[in-house]
């Protein structure tokens, strides 16, 4: 093929791949080395790291490129579409390598982090963690398999992460919204004892959310908050609201109003 024929039959796979492709997947398009080099030298191609290249047209920054690189790596003759399409049974970014994707505050890591679900020797300057996911704790950022925020701050948590870096996360993900507080202490409270932190509802609030304003969170989180830092008042007014509800309305929801009361006072 001519250089030009080439590079449109590159483009058309990378453009699936968020605009990325490994020098395996290319020779597999018969697309060798010196062809590559050739796109690199003409500011077609930028290599970025494990013989995985990046199109100059690709909208993909540093902080989603990189990750998706890695995770391209991990199996670099086979395409994304290749890969198991059950998520949670692929390689799945995790840990602080999640933290980032999702915009969390953790401290970066000079590794890739994946969760695998068995032993897996992955590429160079990478972290295979060996752990059972389910369908549910893995989502899909700019094309990349990650666990989820809730997911990740369990990993985190058991994982002996520092109180203070895990912390800033968790206040990322609730002011975010990207977790519920009520579950995540939920999730985490059997850690408290090995881990070192509160499991009370008030002391766990008062230790990771020191800082938070409770009238700034999303509804949801605001009731995360009355429930587990004023449980009492929540349910001293719960009664009142019932009886404003037609019918009374079922328990659930007069005590959610009456914890968004609370959460926005």
């Amino acid at each position: 093929m001519m250089w030009e024929e080439q590079f449109a039959t590159l483009s058309a796979v990378a453009a699936r791949q968020s605009g990325l492709i490994t020098e395996a997947q290319a020779g597999r398009l018969e697309i060798d080395k010196p062809a590559l080099l050739h796109f690199a030298e003409s500011a077609l191609l930028v290599e970025l790291d494990w013989a995985v290249y990046q199109l100059a047209w690709s909208s993909a920054g540093p902080r989603y490129a990189y990750p998706m690189a890695a995770w391209l790596a991990i199996m670099p003759e086979s395409f994304r579409w290749e890969r198991s399409q059950s998520l949670h049974e692929d390689a799945v970014l995790s840990h602080e390598s999640a933290c980032g994707l999702h915009g969390l505050g953790a401290e970066p890591s000079p590794l890739v982090t994946f969760t695998v679900p068995e032993e897996f020797e992955g590429p160079r300057a990478t972290k295979m963690h060996v752990a059972a996911l389910k369908p549910d704790e893995v989502s899909v950022v700019e094309g990349i398999p990650v666990t989820t925020p809730a997911r990740t701050i369990v990993d985190l948590a058991a994982g002996w992460a520092e109180h203070g870096e895990l912390r800033r996360v968790l206040m990322d993900a609730v002011q975010k919204d990207l977790v519920d507080l009520r579950r995540i202490h939920a999730d985490l409270a059997p850690l408290a004892g090995r881990q070192g932190f509160p499991e009370d509802g008030r002391e766990f609030v008062a230790y990771f959310l020191p800082d938070l304003d409770p009238a700034e969170l999303p509804a949801r989180n605001q009731r995360g908050y009355a429930a587990l830092a004023h449980p009492d008042r929540v349910a001293d007014l719960q009664p009142a609201v019932a009886r404003l509800i037609p019918e009374g309305g079922d328990e659930a929801l007069s005590w959610d109003i009456a914890a968004e009361i609370i959460g926005r006072s």
